[in-house]
């Protein structure tokens, strides 16, 4: 087994996400829909951020390590293969669990497919060999 299936109650919880594109938009909706206190570091979002205004903290610069100071889970979702290892790396560096969004070999967690229908969820996975 490449990874231990479990679902983390994030409510209030620190989470870092890297990234303001489409692809971190859709992990800032799920992340903020299991709670999490999430920031956000990215120059610039996509405009479809202002749906969530007021429910995450955005730091409108480049990812530097010092944003992993107190933050439990990071995700990385860049379109910077190097922004992306770095964010990796430090992350690894202090035992903090890391997605990279698409690069489950630097990945200490993935995402599953979700089917929601609360109270019934059903996460489904592949180990990231075929992601859809």
């Amino acid at each position: 087994m490449d990874y231990l299936p479990m679902f983390a109650k994030l409510e209030g919880r620190p989470v870092l996400l890297v990234g303001g594109g489409e692809v971190a938009l859709r992990k800032a909706r799920l992340l903020l829909a299991a709670g999490a206190r999430l920031t956000l570091v990215s120059p610039e979002l996509e405009p479809e951020f202002s749906e969530f205004a007021g429910r995450f903290t955005h730091l409108a610069e480049r990812f530097t390590p010092a944003h992993l100071a107190g933050q439990i889970l990071v995700v990385a979702a860049t379109d910077s293969l190097e922004v992306n290892a770095l964010v990796y790396q430090s992350a690894n560096q202090l035992g903090l669990f890391v997605n990279v969004v698409d690069d489950p070999k630097r990945s200490s967690f993935i995402f599953p497919s979700i089917i929601d229908r609360s109270p019934l969820m059903v996460a489904v996975s592949s180990g990231g060999k075929a992601p859809v």
